[in-house]
């Protein structure tokens, strides 16, 4: 028996250990939802609660008698989806949550991920120390999305649109709402049996973004980039999946000024070819493309001029361009079946000589 597993144990004939405030039981695979009571039980005043990729399932209903906990990680974990629907903690301050499984089509890309995470809990308006609330799924009600405009001290915002309606607008208002303190936000869409696409703007409506905004992720199919993206001008990372966009959404992202981290995952950029083009993506320094859609990667002189890392998983690529001509480059990662001879001779006349990883499948695709 090792010691987290003693510690558990010994806790039913224990007294109260009131002056333990942070209790990590992340990767834990024997935690049991008895082992959560007795911690609700016995350990009161903690702080900083980690169940982070255990094997529960349930929280238990007596977690609601840690009044002073501050973070609540569940990430990883089988906890399902209304489990957390009437918890009310006053204190709490960030709450994480979301199960996330690669779903893997070749050794190279990811053909998409399978997410779950919990409902938002009633009473979130009450929350008002809430900081990070990430990620949570929202049902048909607009009342649960309008209560999360009320956390006037939340900085990092994750959000499942799962449903008939996407409740976009209800979204955007609550995030304009937030306008003040917002840093981080992810929105992901996931529609049943609906024929629309979501539609990220607010129509003519007029709306403000977030204008402390460092860090947008969209993940599900939608119309296009919102317009107001454009106003984002601390936005410094961008993560794309599923959004299936077209050439015109990469000029947009390019004239983003403080844009040093671009991801597009899977299905977020639908075309063959991936332009960076002159003047584009000036303060870009980390570049990350995953899908089977792009075989084409391709920097005009001027692109992109102080980016470092390429990192770029592929089922088929037939050429990778331009990459001579970028100033700053020090590294290049392939993931996925390709003959890298020639970059490695670019980049070995390169100044910076860059390196170059090349994680090869096992054999060429048929």
């Amino acid at each position: 028996m090792d010691y987290t597993e003693a510690f558990l144990e010994s806790l039913p004939t224990s007294p109260p250990l009131g002056l333990v405030e942070v209790l990590d039981l992340e990767g834990f695979k024997g935690l049991k939802k008895h082992h959560l009571k007795d911690i609700c039980d016995k350990v009161f005043q903690l702080k900083y609660l980690s169940i982070r990729n255990t094997d529960v399932t349930e929280l238990p209903k007596e977690i609601e008698k840690l009044r002073y906990l501050e973070t609540l990680d569940i990430r990883q974990t089988r906890i399902r989806t209304l489990t957390t629907k009437e918890i009310l903690l006053p204190k709490l301050m960030h709450l994480l949550a979301g199960h996330i499984e690669d779903q893997i089509k070749d050794d190279s890309v990811r053909s998409g991920k399978s997410f779950s995470t919990v409902h938002m809990p009633r009473g979130i308006a009450n929350m008002t120390e809430l900081q990070i609330l990430c990620h949570v799924e929202v049902s048909n009600s607009a009342d649960e999305l309008m209560d999360v405009g009320r956390l006037q001290q939340l900085r990092k915002l994750g959000i499942v649109l799962r449903g008939k309606e996407a409740r976009i607008g209800h979204l955007l208002r609550v995030i304009e709402r937030l306008n003040e303190c917002l840093c981080s936000l992810s929105v992901r869409i996931e529609l049943t049996n609906s024929s629309e696409t979501p539609d990220l703007n607010m129509g003519k409506t007029a709306f403000s973004p977030p204008k402390s905004l460092e860090s947008l992720h969209i993940n599900g199919n939608i119309t296009g980039l919102p317009n107001w993206i454009k106003a984002l001008h601390q936005l410094a990372k961008i993560t794309l999946c599923g959004t299936s966009l077209m050439d015109n959404a990469i000029r947009i992202l390019g004239e983003l000024v403080n844009l040093r981290c671009l991801r597009l995952w899977h299905k977020s950029y639908i075309e063959m070819r991936l332009t960076l083009k002159d003047e584009e993506f000036q303060n870009l320094k980390y570049l990350v493309v995953e899908g089977s859609d792009i075989t084409t990667i391709h920097f005009e002189n001027g692109a992109a001029p102080k980016l470092e890392k390429i990192v770029w998983a592929f089922t088929e690529m037939l050429s990778l361009s331009g990459v001579k001509g970028l100033p700053c480059l020090k590294e290049i990662e392939l993931n996925g079946y390709c003959e890298p001879y020639t970059i490695v001779q670019d980049m070995a006349a390169h100044p910076n000589h860059p390196v170059v990883i090349h994680n090869a499948i096992s054999e060429a695709p048929k």
